[in-house]
């Protein structure tokens, strides 16, 4: 069971730029809270980037080329708290469409896992 969620659950995980060209880095942007009743040891999230050919939000039955896969340490959190943000860089990548997948508490399995889907436009 999941004690790890994303704190802000209509919006777990944004890009930092609305619109984004292939020319371009850019974050991606997510926090992590502890929605249990106990602390919760540090853990380690992961962020996994995948091409998307047939467009968004593409199809969990198909193999997609992964562009960036890495993890980055989340400290123990209390009950109820929240981490601080998470805003790694990324990028650039080619033109097309893109899934930013985060599983938070990766390491550990109790964590959320969900994704965005975005369109990286031609420079």
């Amino acid at each position: 069971m999941a004690d790890i969620f994303f704190g802000n659950p209509d919006n777990p995980i944004v890009p930092s730029s609305a619109i984004i060209h292939e020319s371009d880095s850019f974050q991606v942007q997510w926090s992590a809270v502890n929605r249990s009743g106990v602390d919760v040891g540090a853990f380690t999230d992961r962020l996994v980037v995948t091409s998307i050919p047939e467009g968004c939000p593409g199809s969990d039955d198909a193999e997609h080329p992964v562009v960036f896969d890495r993890t980055f340490d989340e400290p123990a959190l209390g009950p109820g708290q929240e981490a601080p943000l998470q805003n790694p860089t990324v990028g650039p990548f080619a033109a097309g469409a893109y899934r930013l997948t985060v599983t938070l508490a990766n390491d550990t399995g109790a964590g959320d896992s969900t994704f965005n889907c975005i369109d990286i436009q031609p420079a």
